[in-house]
């Protein structure tokens, strides 16, 4: 059994628990190491080893601590998010382990657009055996730049959903928002929409659920001025799958006019069209939202709000977004294809 071991730059969060127990039933000794210095919540049986270190940062460098706890010689296969910052990491970068050296991540830094930085990230890159990335596009772009297309795979980063929990039959009465409370995502820009919305959709039933935590002060004034604080429903962090699931399947639209990330997952895997804006600084997950699953408009409250009343006005675009999103998820996100994509590079290694 060969014996693995995974080493990310973020806490255990609960949709990786899944791909980490899919892939140790690939048959293979796992190990996952987790940086957080919180312990991560979860009710997950984890099917591999777990070691969590605590960080600390310096001038946006992280150094773990105890990290050498952890034995590279150990294992024979190393995969790591090649993340610069990371200082510890660096242990990992010689040339005695090339040859075990498997980077899986988005494979951009902050630095995109920096000529300099970006010619150091091309060079560093080539010593991996593998590269694993989060999506098509990147992937391409490094085989336009002269990468061996063999060595390189895409595990899309995704949301995990129970697929038996998707219900693109039920009624719809609401658009949402999912994720934490704060500045970047623009949600005040959103309830300005449906405030427009409110008025010209003809649909007293018509609610907007804010689901997350944060301070919520500033955005419940806000609906009080727009006169929708009837209309909107603050519900704080929800973590319940079978919850989630109505809340989803209630959708008609995933509202976020600013940055989005991984809640484009979650939105298109039960169906629902994301709504979000051009010119935001987005993840990379912000790919997956194609025309004919999502809307990218302009980030004024206007565009928003013609885009959610085209999803909840128009009966036939609504069930074709629909059905294109979940189709999308299922045949390009799921978790299954994540670990698929990882399990292809260690394939490759072990030739």
């Amino acid at each position: 059994m060969q014996k693995v071991l995974i080493l990310m730059d973020m806490p255990l969060f609960p949709y990786r628990i899944y791909a980490y127990n899919g892939l140790a039933n690939k048959g293979y000794d796992l190990t996952v190491v987790s940086v957080s210095n919180e312990d991560a919540h979860y009710d997950i049986p984890l099917e591999f080893k777990h070691i969590r270190l605590g960080k600390k940062i310096y001038g946006g460098f992280v150094k773990l601590e105890n990290f050498e706890s952890v034995n590279p010689d150990a294992y024979d296969i190393i995969v790591v998010d090649p993340n610069l910052r990371m200082l510890d990491f660096y242990r990992f970068y010689r040339s005695k382990y090339w040859n075990k050296l498997i980077g899986w991540g988005h494979h951009k830094g902050r630095t995109t657009g920096n000529k300099l930085a970006e010619w150091v990230r091309w060079r560093f890159f080539t010593k991996f055996r593998a590269l694993v990335f989060y999506d098509y596009e990147t992937r391409k772009e490094y085989v336009e730049h002269g990468f061996d297309a063999d060595r390189l795979f895409v595990a899309n980063n995704t949301q995990y959903v129970d697929l038996s929990m998707v219900d693109l039959t039920a009624k719809r009465n609401s658009f949402i928002y999912v994720g934490r409370i704060q500045d970047r995502k623009a949600i005040d820009k959103a309830l300005e929409a449906f405030a427009i919305v409110k008025e010209q959709a003809n649909n007293k039933d018509l609610v907007f659920k804010i689901v997350g935590g944060g301070d919520a002060s500033g955005l419940k004034e806000l609906c009080k001025k727009l006169n929708i604080e009837d209309s909107v429903l603050f519900t704080g962090p929800v973590h319940d799958e079978h919850t989630l699931a109505d809340i989803f399947n209630r959708a008609y639209g995933y509202v976020s006019p600013g940055h989005v990330g991984l809640g484009v997952l979650h939105g298109i895997a039960f169906g629902v069209p994301i709504i979000t804006c051009t010119g935001r600084k987005h993840s990379l997950e912000v790919v997956n939202c194609k025309p004919e699953n999502s809307f990218l408009v302009e980030f004024d409250k206007q565009s928003i709000a013609d885009a959610m009343l085209k999803l909840c006005t128009d009966v036939a675009l609504f069930d074709n977004m629909s059905k294109s999103a979940h189709e999308y998820y299922t045949k390009y996100c799921t978790i299954d294809k994540m670990v698929d994509g990882v399990d292809n590079a260690i394939k490759y290694l072990s030739k």
